[in-house]
């Protein structure tokens, strides 16, 4: 009687298959795979669409500045400041020349010169026509004293000829002809004088001006600050108006440029964090404006319309960890940031 059939082995099956033991455990590499799958998702869906969830821009490191320039042509015989250099206020940062300023100068001098001479020579007219003027008053008396003398004496005995009275008046018609004379010529160099006082004034005060604008073709710091990354070289020549350099002056502050038309808000003083790298500190909203601008070229995208963005500043409590004009990127550090909007009763 047969009580147990002999177990023959399977020709397609092998005492090691792998296929045979995943029923008695899990396969957790399928997990692996769909977490990683939607970890993809998740970073392609913030890299091309995050700017519109929360609180992410770009933005520059930058202070105010000054523009150091020339309002005349000038060339550059020496350059002492150099890029990045910190400058205190009175610092010599160059030495210019310039020949206009120089002839300018010389021909307000002369100018000067000139009206100093003319003064003293007025002057002198001024003292002879004072002589003068006594003298003609003095005759005019004279002949004023004598004419009332020939009609007091042709009122009484009648013995004085016309042709005598006639000399007499003539006498004090010419010596009143020479007073109003005198007169005229002393108002007129009086005058004179005023007028040549008021040039040399101005003529002295324009000189003073450019020379306290040439300082002897000396180029001073206005304040403190750093020099910028462009200056000009020995030997340069330049127009009025061109730039010698830039100066940076004050804190530092990070310009950024926000997305418009997203889903968060951004106020003045929200906090947030900027950072450059493995380089970041705290930093607060210190002013929005109410306007758009073109990104920098930095900040455009290959392949994509010119970009723009609304520009906010942001007070740093951290500045000197970052160079000035260095490329940052700044976060919010709010858990909502999405606009919130108010509804009135009913």
């Amino acid at each position: 009687m047969i009580t147990q059939l002999k177990a023959r082995t399977r020709a397609d099956r092998f005492l090691n298959d792998v296929r045979a033991n995943q029923k008695s455990r899990r396969n957790y590499g399928r997990y692996f795979y769909i977490i990683a799958l939607l970890a993809g998702f998740a970073y392609l869906g913030n890299l091309f669409g995050g700017h519109l969830l929360w609180l992410r821009a770009e933005g520059l490191v930058l202070s105010d500045h000054v523009i150091i320039a020339s309002p005349y042509a000038v060339q550059v015989t020496r350059m002492e400041a150099q890029p990045g250099q910190a400058v205190k206020q009175g610092d010599i940062l160059a030495h210019v020349s310039s020949p206009q300023m120089m002839e300018a100068m010389a021909t307000l001098t002369s100018k000067a010169a000139e009206t100093t001479a003319r003064q003293a020579e007025l002057a002198i007219k001024l003292e002879v026509a004072n002589a003068v003027m006594k003298s003609a008053d003095e005759r005019l008396k004279e002949t004023e004293a004598q004419l009332r003398k020939v009609n007091t004496s042709r009122a009484g005995s009648g013995f004085v000829s016309d042709a005598f009275v006639a000399n007499v008046q003539k006498d004090r018609y010419f010596a009143m002809q020479e007073k109003a004379s005198r007169e005229a010529e002393r108002r007129g160099t009086i005058e004179q004088l005023a007028q040549l006082d008021l040039s040399l004034s101005e003529a002295r005060l324009a000189l003073q001006q450019l020379r306290l604008s040439y300082n002897n073709g000396v180029i001073e710091a206005p304040s403190d600050g750093t020099i910028g990354p462009k200056t000009t070289v020995q030997g340069d020549v330049l127009r009025p108006g061109d730039n010698l350099m830039q100066l940076y002056v004050g804190t530092k502050y990070a310009l950024v440029y926000l997305e418009t038309g997203s889903l968060y808000e951004t106020k003045v003083g929200d906090r947030v964090t900027v950072a450059d790298g493995f380089k970041q500190t705290n930093g607060r909203i210190a002013e929005i404006q109410p306007l758009t601008v073109p990104l920098p070229a930095e900040f455009q995208r290959a392949f994509r319309p010119p970009s723009r963005g609304q520009v906010a500043k942001i007070e740093l409590e951290n500045e000197a960890i970052f160079p000035m004009s260095s490329k940052i990127s700044v976060a919010g550090r709010r858990w909502w940031p999405f606009r919130s909007e108010r509804r009135g009763p009913g």
